[in-house]
């Protein structure tokens, strides 16, 4: 059986049922947040470019705001596109080189400024 896809509010995780195509000014029910903005969208992407994986998508300055994007598809909540990240994440590593720890914290607890304070740092030291 076949299972539709489950939606799910940026802001506030409350489940979303669509029984129409959402417009740009509808609002999530539980905490009002605008539906149709960047960050419900399953392009959006906080370390891409523009925030956006859609190349052709234009810069918005609020991604929390309605907006106009022809682009905007409602992002599926368990949609893993982690494969793709990855890949292009080893890419980037066998290019530049893993980024080094900082002392004390591990990986997976640094900031990404953290991390880039850090590759810059080791790329500069004598």
């Amino acid at each position: 059986m076949i299972q539709d896809p489950v939606h799910q509010c940026y802001k506030c995780q409350e489940e979303l049922v669509f029984e129409t195509k959402i417009g740009r000014l509808d609002t999530c029910p539980n905490c009002a947040a605008y539906l149709h903005s960047c960050r419900n969208c399953r392009f959006w992407n906080p370390s891409a470019h523009n925030q956006c994986d859609e190349n052709q998508g234009e810069f918005i300055r609020d991604r929390e705001a309605s907006n106009f994007c022809g682009f905007f598809q409602f992002r599926i909540v368990g949609e893993d596109n982690s494969a793709e990240r990855n890949a292009a994440k080893s890419k980037l590593e066998a290019l530049f080189g893993k980024a080094p720890d900082k002392p004390g914290l591990p990986a997976a607890a640094q900031s990404p400024e953290d991390a880039a304070r850090a590759r810059l740092e080791a790329l500069f030291k004598k």
